[in-house]
């Protein structure tokens, strides 16, 4: 089911999605219609495995990528199935797992410095 409300300007992912169409889809329901808005993911440890793919998703969107999260994304884990990055290589977690969080971005494909993993949180106008 595809549901388009009108005036959301911020979304909150608790947890990560399974793959990366899924994280666009989820913060795409901000900014429609040239409106703002504001996405913001938990990100953590346990979503290790995703951070490749996460970082090729914020680049393409040309968003600021913290160290932290560049240096998940190093460590050689799988990625996403099924979608446009690679295989999908292990579960999300959910809050906060033992890791920091990652957050903040925008229509077009999300990112930003969140809060968490060492900065403040950047919010972004689009």
């Amino acid at each position: 089911m595809n549901v388009d409300v009108e005036g959301i300007m911020t979304v909150i992912n608790y947890d990560f999605p399974n793959s990366s169409e899924d994280y666009i889809h989820r913060i795409g329901r901000t900014g429609r219609s040239n409106a703002t808005g504001t996405a913001y993911t938990f990100f953590t440890s346990a979503n290790q495995r995703q951070a490749k793919d996460l970082v090729a998703v914020m680049t393409e969107a040309k968003q600021e990528i913290s160290p932290e999260l560049h240096q998940m994304s190093s460590m050689g884990f799988g990625g996403f199935g099924g979608g446009r990055y690679g295989k999908f290589g292990g579960g999300g977690g959910r809050y906060g797992n033992g890791g920091g969080k990652f957050g903040g971005g925008n229509r077009s494909y999300g990112g930003g410095r969140g809060g968490g993993f060492g900065g403040k949180p950047a919010h972004k106008r689009f």
